[in-house]
């Protein structure tokens, strides 16, 4: 339990002392800078509306401004073409003397005017030209004349000299043109500009009529809406729409955006009236499209425009105001388009001009304007902020430190009195008062472990309850309850009901020998003997005379013959234990008996057919084994029919109260003592000792440590201090692994210090793999291991029966390889070589084998 977490991170003191300690300057940051930002939100909301209102204002004029300025370029274009026809007017009408003029404006300003056509009073005196790609081409009058929308039209002298008409704008198709010695058809969308000939005695002659290619209007009004304009309303990035309606409200052409070529593309009015629902083809002007009565802003505009008006409507505000909100505009500029007839005369619209703000600008203006004033409140509370801050930060410094020692405190669980410099004096006596606090905290703490400790002690003192009753308890067999022990159960009944041999896998003291007699009694052979012969407790000769017996005289101290361990189990069981130390030769004669099933004792010359069920018990993993060549694998295939395996006490700990149970009982009636001495009950505590402890020794070192406890026990209970492991065990999990190591399943998750590693049936224990093995911890060694490690190191390599004669200690076969193999489990070493060649090398480096190391291994 941390007892400062009130105290350095409790918030509410933080504040408290944030506050009351450090009044002044906390203040000044706490009040001051919620005070200028009441200010400034006071200054930008009282100013800001102005602001936005002048400019909402300024950018409305602009985009009038620019509204206007295109329809003051279109005007100059007309008033330019009114100039030129007059100046046309004013030579002579031979047909030749105006192609020759026509060429030269052709050469001079491209394609502007398309038509020049005089119509006199007699058909001779009448001829039209066109202006197609830079050169003239006549067209003959009577084609002309057969041509909708022709330019002859009926003579009318009414007019005075150099008063000027205009048309409106009109589509012409000139059919079957000659161009380039082929015929084509030509179309035109021109306005036509028309004033009366006269002689020079004012006698009528006739009408002369220019066209204007509508292509020049629509570029004036695509280079006024472009970012590039002379005159722009939202400035640079700004887009806009502009188009051109007659006075009547028919849309003829839009302004066309800067990335597209404006001299290949047609008129159009695509983008403007997306969303518009209307009528297309004007008399005259196919391409034209007017909205529908319904577009009401629209018509407001038009009419407007037909009054001479200029103005402008906004659309923020009002839900698809402007067709049905697919193009949406903020915004709408619109001028008229006037002509003068005459330099005299009054104007007249000729139509009218709409620019469409798409952008937005008042809307973008006003965010800027937004952010200008966001940026500027942040500045002003950040340049106070630091103000404050600085004041703050030599007012705050020995409040930091008192923070940052009682953070110190809370971290170490360290309850002393605090020591710190002088402080002033609001923090000392909150320093005195914390010392108080920290004394009474401390001994109220040692006061509860005190206490904690007895329960602790007294608790562990106590007899375990609720523990199996000896009776309940098998007497002989295999005892436990666990998942591991219900499956193993499982798998000895199976074995049991059929006859095929069995191979019984398990570490040492696992219950391997209760297992074959389980299986043996529950079988169809269980009135049969049941034989069990230590492979690895017999040489090589006395074992093969024990398992095939001989005949009398077959060797000098034959006087009678023997039958054999295969023949003498005859109807019943044979259990091979620890099967994977048996010499090569007697693998080989074990493979030649299992598979014809008969067997020649030493000294005969027939064969005996046998009647026995095999059992074969290891601790060693022989699949492995097998695939490196140390266990002939055709014997472990013939052994293997069916493969059981033991699981180690650590795995099923559960069952560690009812084997306490079972052993102590088990050890009170061997001692000859029960009549006298009452089965002993067992405290928690050494039972808490006996369920942390990892057991390499399994069942077997867990019946040793019961009969030791059982001996030095003086009372009626078995308490902690009365369980002494046996040497070279290692010492008992800590007590923050209790949990896991009391669990099976956290076995997996733990260091096995108990022999070899159970591994998968494929899994191959080549030499790559142990130099790769877990990190040495020479605390899982035992004494004899301890004390040899430096001879190997020095040796440098050593083989089983070396290490066997090396310990001294009359040690078996068995527990030789097994001191070997825990060995190369730790990394210390590693295996080379197969069968009886093998030897186990010293790495390197503990833990880790060198490469070259590994690679001669791994061969």
């Amino acid at each position: 339990m941390r007892i400062f977490n009130s105290l350095s991170r409790s918030g509410s003191l933080q504040n408290a002392s944030f506050f009351l300690n450090r009044s002044l300057a906390k203040r000044m940051l706490l009040l001051g800078l919620p005070l200028l930002a009441l200010v400034l939100l006071l200054i930008f909301f009282l100013t800001g509306r102005s602001i936005e209102s002048i400019v909402n204002r300024a950018i409305a004029r602009n985009a009038q401004l620019q509204a206007q300025a295109i329809s003051l370029a279109l005007e100059q274009i007309l008033v330019e073409t009114r100039n030129q026809l007059l100046i046309l007017a004013a030579g002579s009408m031979d047909r030749q003397d105006m192609l020759r003029r026509l060429k030269f404006r052709a050469q001079a300003e491209g394609l502007r005017y398309r038509e020049v056509a005089f119509m006199g009073l007699s058909p001779e005196k009448r001829f039209l030209l066109l202006n197609y790609g830079g050169e003239i081409i006549v067209i003959p009058p009577q084609t002309a004349l057969d041509t909708q929308a022709s330019p002859f039209q009926t003579l009318s002298a009414g007019q005075r000299p150099g008063h000027v008409n205009v048309s409106q704008p009109l589509g012409v198709v000139y059919p079957m043109v000659r161009i380039n010695d082929s015929l084509q058809s030509l179309p035109l969308y021109v306005i036509r500009f028309s004033t009366p000939i006269y002689d020079g005695e004012g006698n009528f002659q006739g009408i002369l009529v220019l066209s204007l290619d509508l292509e020049v209007l629509r570029d004036a009004v695509s280079l006024f809406s472009s970012p590039e304009a002379p005159i722009n309303a939202g400035g640079e990035g700004t887009r806009i729409r502009s188009f051109f309606f007659d006075k009547e409200g028919w849309m003829l052409f839009q302004s066309e955006t800067a990335d597209k070529n404006h001299k290949e593309s047609a008129l159009s009015s695509d983008a403007v009236r997306a969303g518009f629902r209307g009528d297309f083809g004007r008399p005259g002007f196919s391409a034209a499209f007017r909205p529908g009565p319904e577009h009401l802003n629209y018509w407001n505009m038009v009419a407007d425009v037909q009054n001479g008006h200029a103005g402008q409507f906004f659309l923020a505000n009002e839900a698809a105001a402007w067709s049905d909100g697919q193009l949406r505009v903020e915004g709408v500029s619109y001028a008229p388009v006037t002509f003068m007839p005459n330099a005299e005369g009054p104007r007249t619209v000729l139509g009218g001009l709409a620019v469409l703000d798409t952008s937005f600008t008042a809307t973008h203006t006003g965010l800027q304007l937004v952010g200008t004033y966001a940026l500027c409140f942040l500045g002003g509370l950040l340049l106070l902020g630091l103000s404050l801050w600085w004041i703050a930060r030599g007012m705050g410094r020995h409040l930091s430190i008192l923070s940052a020692e009682l953070q110190r405190r809370n971290e170490h669980d360290d309850a002393a009195a605090l020591c710190l410099p002088r402080l002033p004096p609001e923090l000392e006596r909150i320093k005195q008062n914390i010392n108080v606090l920290l004394e009474r905290l401390r001994l109220a703490r040692a006061d509860q472990l005190s206490q904690e400790a007895m329960q602790t002690a007294q608790w562990q003192r106590e007899p375990v309850e609720g523990l199996p009753s000896p009776a309940a308890l098998p007497e002989k067999g295999l005892v436990g309850t666990s998942a591991p022990m219900q499956a193993l159960h499982s798998q000895i009944q199976k074995a049991a009901q059929v006859l095929a041999d069995v191979l019984i896998v398990g570490e040492t003291g696992t219950g391997k020998e209760l297992v074959s007699q389980a299986i043996h009694s529950l079988s169809r052979r269980a009135d049969g003997p049941f034989i069990t012969i230590n492979c690895g407790a017999l040489d090589e000769t006395l074992l093969m005379d024990t398992l095939f017996g001989h005949v009398k005289g077959a060797f000098t101290e034959a006087r009678q013959a023997r039958k054999g361990a295969f023949l003498a189990a005859e109807g019943g069981t044979l259990m091979l234990d620890e099967i994977g130390n048996a010499t090569p030769k007697v693998q080989q004669a074990l493979l030649r008996a299992l598979s014809t099933r008969s067997i020649r004792p030493l000294g005969s010359d027939h064969d005996l057919p046998f009647d026995t069920r095999i059992i074969a018990a290891t601790n060693a993993e022989l699949h492995g084994e097998a695939q490196d060549g140390s266990f002939r694998e055709d014997l472990y295939y013939r052994l293997a029919v069916l493969t059981i395996r033991t699981p180690p006490l650590r795995r099923r700990k559960e069952d560690i109260p009812a084997l306490v149970v079972y052993f102590l009982a088990r050890a009170v009636e061997a001692s000859g003592a029960g009549h006298a001495r009452a089965l002993p009950r067992i405290s928690r505590g050494a039972l808490d000792k006996l369920m942390r402890h990892h057991w390499p020794g399994n069942v077997r070192e867990l019946e040793n440590t019961l009969t030791r406890a059982l001996t030095f026990c003086e009372g009626h209970i078995l308490y902690a201090e009365n369980i002494q492991f046996g040497p070279g065990s290692p010492p008992p999990a800590h007590p923050a692994k209790k949990d896991a190591l009391a669990h099976p399943e956290a076995d997996a998750a733990a260091p096995e210090n108990n022999g070899p590693a159970e591994r998968a049936p494929d899994a191959r224990p080549d030499a790559t793999a142990q130099a790769a093995g877990p990190a040495t911890d020479t605390t899982l060694l035992n004494y004899r291991q301890r004390a040899l490690l430096p001879c190997l190191k020095d040796r440098g390599s050593i083989s089983r029966q070396e290490y066997q004669a090396l310990a001294g200690e009359g040690i078996s076969m068995r527990t030789a390889q097994y001191d070997l193999q825990l060995l190369v489990q730790l990394g210390l070493m590693y295996k080379v070589g197969r069968g009886p060649a093998q030897r186990y090398m010293f790495t390197a480096r503990p833990g880790v084998a060198d490469d070259r190391q590994t690679e001669k291994g791994a061969s």
